[in-house]
Parts: C-alpha cells; sequence; structure tokens
C-alpha cells in the first residue's frame, strides 16, 4: 500500500479499509419517468449547502445513476478537489449523475455518517486520493483503489460521536470568525468605492459632464499601424491576464505584428481596456495598457478601448469605469444572446463623465492611488487572516483523527 503523506499517529484506534465501514454506491439502471430532483454536484463544496434542479430525462443521461439516501456522503474523485457533501433526510431519493463523484452509505453501528463526512474532509483522506489519482487530462481515482487503498482510523462509536461534537463546536467559532473576517473586506472595499462616488458626484456638481465620445476616442483604427513592420514586437494581452481585483494587466505575451494586427484588438500606451462581455466586464476586468512593448498592444476582441484625449488622463477613465454601478448600467444596456451578451460601443460614446481641469485629475487621482494602495493593503492581512482560520480547520481535523483533540 502507498503511505500516506498524512500518518494517524494514534495507536489505540484500530485502522479499517474504508469499504469495510460503508457502501460505495453503483451506478444502476433506474427508472426516469417524469421529473426528478437531482444534486447539482457543481456547487457541491466543502461544508456547505448544495442547491437542487428539477430535470427529465427519458433516456439515461450518463454512466452515472446513483439514487441518495440519509447520511450519504458524496465525495469527487478528482485530484486536488476537495468536494464533499453530507446527504440529509431532505436528500432522499435525489440522484447524481456525475460520473465525478463517489456515493459512500456508512454502515450502521460501525461508523458516525458525521465522521465518515469529516474524515473524507481532511488531508487524511485528500492526500491519498492525491497521490492515487490517474488519468491523461482530468486524473481521478476508481472504485477499485477506494476499496483497496482507503483506510479510516475508527474508535468506538461513542468515541466517533465526542469528536464529531468537538469539531462541530470548533468549527462554529471558526465559521463566526471567518464571517467576520469577510465582512470586514467588504466593509474595507466600501470604503475606496463611496470615496469614489463622493469624489465624481462632487466633480459633476462642480465642474459638469461629457460625454465620453467627446473626450476620448473610442477602438481606435488599426490603419494607425499601416507603416510598421510585420516584424515588429509588440504586446499580446489575453482577457485572463488582466486581473479583476486590482484592475491591471499582470502578464503580457511577445509577438510580432504581423501574428496579431488581424483579428485582435489593437491598442497603444495609455488606452484603457474594458472588457465588454459577460461575465467579464460585470466582474470589473479593466486596465491601463503600460509598459507594451514598443508602446503597443494587442489583445482579447472583447475589450473596448478608450484612448483618452488631451483634456482627460486615463486614470480619471480607469477609476471612473470600475464603479460598480457604471458596471452595472453597462450590463443593463446589453446586446446579444445569452452566455454572449456584450456592451455595445454605443454605450460607451454615449455615457457622461464628470471633467474637471487636467491639474485638479491629477490632484484627485494622486489621493485615489494613495487611499487604493492602502486598502489594498489591509484588504490583503484581512484576506491573510481569513486563509489562516481556513487553514485552522484543517488542522482541527488533522488533529481529531490523531486522537489529539480531545
Amino acid at each position: 500500500m502507498q503511505e500516506q503523506k498524512l500518518q494517524v499517529k494514534n495507536q489505540k484506534w484500530e485502522i479499517r479499509k474504508l469499504s469495510e465501514v460503508c457502501d460505495v454506491v453503483k451506478s444502476g439502471v433506474l427508472p426516469f419517468e417524469g421529473k426528478k430532483e437531482y444534486i447539482d454536484t457543481n456547487s457541491v463544496q466543502n461544508f456547505s449547502i448544495v442547491k437542487y434542479q428539477i430535470i427529465t430525462y427519458k433516456k439515461r443521461p450518463s454512466r452515472a445513476n446513483m439514487e441518495v439516501k440519509a447520511n450519504d456522503v458524496i465525495v469527487a474523485k478528482m485530484q486536488n478537489t476537495v468536494k464533499v457533501y453530507l446527504a440529509t433526510s431532505e436528500d432522499e431519493k435525489k440522484r447524481i449523475f456525475s460520473t465525478g463523484f463517489f456515493v459512500l452509505r456508512p454502515k450502521r453501528g460501525l461508523i458516525e455518517p458525521k465522521y465518515l463526512f469529516l474524515y473524507c474532509s481532511s488531508d487524511f483522506f485528500q492526500n491519498l486520493k492525491d497521490e492515487l489519482a490517474r488519468g491523461s487530462t482530468q486524473k481521478a481515482i476508481n472504485d477499485e483503489k477506494l476499496k483497496k487503498y482507503f483506510e479510516i482510523p475508527l474508535p468506538p462509536l461513542e468515541v466517533q460521536k465526542r469528536i464529531v461534537a468537538k469539531i462541530e463546536e470548533l468549527f462554529e467559532k471558526i465559521d463566526k470568525a471567518i464571517e467576520l473576517r469577510k465582512k470586514a473586506i467588504e466593509e474595507t472595499e466600501e470604503i475606496f468605492q463611496s470615496t469614489l462616488e463622493e469624489i465624481f458626484s462632487n466633480a459633476e456638481k462642480k465642474w459638469g459632464v461629457k460625454k465620453m465620445e467627446d473626450i476620448c476616442y473610442i477602438n481606435p483604427n488599426k490603419s494607425e499601424l499601416k507603416n510598421l513592420s510585420n516584424d515588429l514586437e509588440v504586446s499580446f494581452i489575453p482577457m485572463n491576464a488582466v486581473d479583476e481585483i486590482t484592475g491591471s494587466i499582470v502578464s503580457q505575451k511577445i509577438k510580432l505584428l504581423g501574428e496579431v494586427k488581424k483579428g485582435y484588438t489593437y491598442f497603444k500606451e495609455g488606452d484603457v481596456l474594458f472588457a465588454k462581455i459577460t461575465p467579464c466586464m460585470e466582474n470589473g476586468k479593466s486596465a491601463i495598457a503600460k509598459n507594451l512593448v514598443n508602446g503597443i498592444g494587442f489583445g482579447s476582441t472583447e475589450f473596448h478601448v478608450l484612448r483618452p484625449g488631451k483634456e482627460v488622463l486615463a486614470e480619471w477613465i480607469h477609476f471612473y469605469i470600475r464603479q460598480p454601478w457604471f458596471r452595472e448600467e453597462a450590463k443593463n444596456h446589453f446586446t446579444g444572446t445569452a452566455g454572449q451578451q456584450r456592451v455595445p460601443q454605443e454605450f460607451l460614446a454615449r455615457a457622461e463623465i464628470p471633467l474637471p481641469p487636467l491639474s485638479e485629475q491629477k490632484r484627485i487621482v494622486d489621493y485615489l492611488d494613495n487611499l487604493r494602495e492602502k486598502v489594498n493593503k489591509l484588504k490583503k492581512l484581512q484576506e491573510e487572516q481569513l486563509k489562516e482560520l481556513e487553514e485552522l480547520k484543517k488542522s482541527i481535523l488533522e488533529k481529531a483523527f490523531a486522537d489529539e483533540l480531545m
């Protein structure tokens, strides 16, 4: 048997094969007449509640068709995927139609369902799963490996119940702390967003507004490049190179002009990029093009490009379009079919933006840059604390199954 990365140190409890304490539910040919409720395994997360959907099938939709009972433990087969769910009485008769999950049914009198669920959520189980996973594209373990190699420390049932109660007590405290951290992160971001809203509102009252098309060029023409060599090196920025949190370009590739000048969006140093397709636009994918090779860039066709004129700074435009209300308004003007909806150029052209003098824009941008830096540092600290709390859960599980928690 392969060695686990985490060894259970406790010597008092017997170690049993997982297949000895629970049944691995097999897929079967079950009737499909009428509507059937199923567990949406895409939404299964560790320690979370899944959502349900209603589907109608006349034929079996896949090789997987497992009927769920209360206290079944649903576990992802895939490597590095910590997806575990403990079924409740409300889940009776619902189905699993995914070949990417095991359904484990605890044997009564041998193992507590919650004990099995928590063990499957721990690194003892997950690390061995990672080691045994096989496959060319998506690595996973199969039923035979699960039955042959997976083991679990098995104290008496009363001890299992006490361990579960202790874990739940500690997790409840951690979850409360996690909620407080998440709320603090949201409030920290709200500080910045409310400042933005106030600044632009005051600017509008004092200096009025102008249409975006009157102060910048929208989606400039590639004809500007007609005299340049196809061998000229330029930057290439795919959509995933734009960080939606920071609003910056985090990576770029170098390509020849001849390779990208057809079929991609053109921009140059100092232009503002704005994702036009859902969900990238709603998520905040926008950035100022900086440090481009030879000052020229190409990227996804799903970018709109805003090139500032002489009256406006790129940073002023960028701060303005990153406001949540602006993105919500852009969403209200979507065109296209579901899943392929986009912000039309016309929306950006007619969007109004406050326009103070350049000197005032510069002063405000410097202030916002400084505030943004402070907010990001605070959010980073809060996110690190959040990660530490999540890691604490793992530590508790490790101690629990090594009999070091009680």
